[in-house]
């Protein structure tokens, strides 16, 4: 920008959103109380607060609107509406100006936009002390220091901006929205052709940063309206599924067990076939006769366990661990389909469905479960009590549920966890499947 801006420059209107911002709406009003730029106004929309920040704002304006309804974008729309100025300057209550200089920095692209393509204006923000890690890293890597205009990136924020208000005019806030209307307004005005402009001269101290402090909720909400606006991520299961190398394992101690004239380990191989990214199945036996069943129904069982793996003290997390490393001398691993033969009822598709969400879901383990809304107590030594939600209430109010794993009827894996033993101790997803039938299981060790 080569044009100096004159400090008699048209009327600013600033607009602040405030909700209980006791603490720092002082520090904001008073430093911008110095600007450069006198020829200003100043409109506070409040969203109900409980504290004295609207006591403290008076002390400094008298334009307040309360809303009790609140949508950011509203809030916005309202101040404009009350407003007079030329140009509109937004800033969040919990923010500080860093100098003097703030406000014309912010108005002095749009003041000296000979183009009249600029849309909009938004100014650096930086971490204070009590900021937390998350915040002090996304602050310093979103707001750099070198200026630019954007003409297909859509990213604005609110918490630091300027625009005209003949742009407004054309394209308000949406009002609907819960989060990122910045960003919704910003994609709007790159689409029709205008352009917006980061500055790192105009600057605020922004103490909870662009995310929030990490709050998951938050994100969620924010990453559905960003998914309605540009569709959904690419999904990374169809990504890379077929590239992975998966297995089928089912773990047996001695021989197999028949239900209704049928034998389940042959049914358990034909349920592993019919999941058509598993690439090989094998059977981890300590019982030779029990191998060659598996081997006549087309599934592997390349080495008998040592008998010390089949005592009663040893757990399945052993057995896999084993399993895996005799099968990765000769073939390489990444994830593995685990079921056991006393199941006698598997429902379809249900080792696909696994095999995505763990993948989807960044998981390290996914398991099937069913889902228990009746009351459930622990017997324990130190006496009986409930296990999550204990009140007799209705199951659709009950705010918990209590999924009952059922690890052999499937789970998926990736090999590290077995190689490590924790296979339950990560990330852990659960598929819930109906209760009955599929929870029916024949009692009996691998």
């Amino acid at each position: 920008m080569t044009r100096k801006m004159e400090i008699s420059s048209p009327l600013v209107s600033i607009i602040i959103r405030t909700r209980n911002e006791e603490r720092w709406i002082d520090h904001c009003l008073s430093a911008i109380a110095t600007q450069s730029i006198s020829n200003y106004e100043i409109i506070l929309v409040d969203n109900n607060s409980q504290d004295r920040s609207v006591k403290i704002a008076k002390n400094y304006t008298n334009n307040i609107i309360n809303m009790a309804d609140f949508y950011p974008g509203k809030a916005i729309n309202e101040g404009i509406r009350a407003s007079s100025g030329k140009y509109i300057a937004i800033i969040s209550g919990h923010c500080i100006p860093k100098n003097s200089l703030w406000l014309e920095k912010l108005i002095e692209p749009l003041v000296n936009d000979e183009s009249q393509l600029l849309a909009g204006v938004y100014g650096r923000q930086e971490p204070l002390s009590s900021s937390s890690a998350l915040d002090k890293r996304d602050l310093t890597v979103v707001f750099g220091l070198d200026e630019r205009t954007q003409k297909k990136d859509s990213f604005f924020h609110n918490a630091n901006s300027a625009i005209p208000r003949k742009i407004w005019n054309k394209f308000p806030f949406d009002e609907k929205t819960t989060n990122i209307e910045d960003r919704l307004w910003g994609a709007e005005v790159i689409k029709n052709g205008y352009h917006i402009y980061y500055t790192p001269h105009s600057s605020v101290y922004h103490y909870h940063g662009i995310n929030q402090g990490g709050k998951l909720d938050r994100a969620e909400k924010i990453v559905n309206i960003i998914e309605n606006l540009e569709g959904p991520a690419i999904s990374l299961s169809k990504l890379i599924v077929d590239k992975l190398n998966i297995i089928g394992v089912i773990p047996i101690k001695g021989l197999s067990t028949n239900f209704k004239d049928k034998n389940l380990l042959v049914e358990s191989i034909k349920y592993l076939k019919s999941c058509s990214l598993v690439s090989e199945i094998f059977v981890s036996t300590d019982n030779v006769e029990t191998a060659k069943i598996a081997e006549d129904n087309g599934a592997r069982a390349p080495f008998i366990r040592p008998i010390e793996l089949s005592d009663e003290s040893v757990g399945l997390p052993d057995v896999l661990k084993y399993t895996v490393e005799e099968i990765e001398k000769v073939r390489k691993i990444d994830l593995v389909v685990i079921v056991e033969e006393n199941y006698p009822f598997r429902p379809k598709e249900l080792l696909t469905k696994l095999i995505n969400n763990i993948i989807e879901g960044g998981y390290d383990t996914v398991c099937a479960s069913i889902i228990e809304q009746r009351s459930i107590w622990l017997d324990a030594q130190q006496g009986i009590h409930a296990i999550g939600d204990s009140l007799m209430g209705s199951r659709r109010t009950k705010p918990e549920k209590i999924h009952i794993n059922l690890f052999g009827l499937g789970a998926v894996t990736y090999v590290d966890n077995i190689r490590k033993k924790t296979i339950l101790t990560g990330k852990v997803g659960l598929s819930p499947v109906p209760n009955y039938p599929y929870s029916f299981q024949i009692n009996k060790d691998v």
